[in-house]
């Protein structure tokens, strides 16, 4: 009779879990596409911590699909394009890679020159 009870105790636990299981069983990504209110939620908290919002950051960084979307979202929002080309001016190995691959084409090395032949005869004023 006590290997019974047994039986029907694990039986219950294993079937309570298995609901539970199955509850949660719910494919966030789709409840994220469709789901306003849980997609906000989820976006503020990523916003509110710092680790959250560079680990986002780093799985975003690492496919080049989304890699471009973003790069290109930034760009075309001015501000935020104003402050990475700011960091970009003012970070010298970030300076020298745009250098670097600008002046691989030859219609940007060309305008590179006179960029800087413009300076230099500013410079000479």
């Amino acid at each position: 009779m006590k290997r019974f009870r047994v039986v029907v105790v694990v039986a219950a636990a294993v079937a309570a879990g298995a609901a539970l299981v199955s509850g949660c069983g719910v494919n966030v990504a789709s409840q994220l596409g469709s789901n306003e209110q849980l997609r906000t939620q989820v976006f503020d908290a990523i916003v509110a911590n710092k680790t959250l919002a560079s680990g986002m950051v780093d799985k975003l960084m690492a496919s080049d699909s989304t890699r471009i979307a973003i790069v290109d979202k930034m760009l075309a929002n001015d501000n935020v394009a104003k402050q990475v080309i700011v960091r970009i001016a003012t970070n010298p190995d970030a300076l020298d890679l745009v250098m670097e691959t600008a002046v691989q084409d030859s219609a940007m090395r060309g305008h590179v020159m006179t960029l800087f032949k413009g300076m230099q005869m500013a410079s000479k004023k």
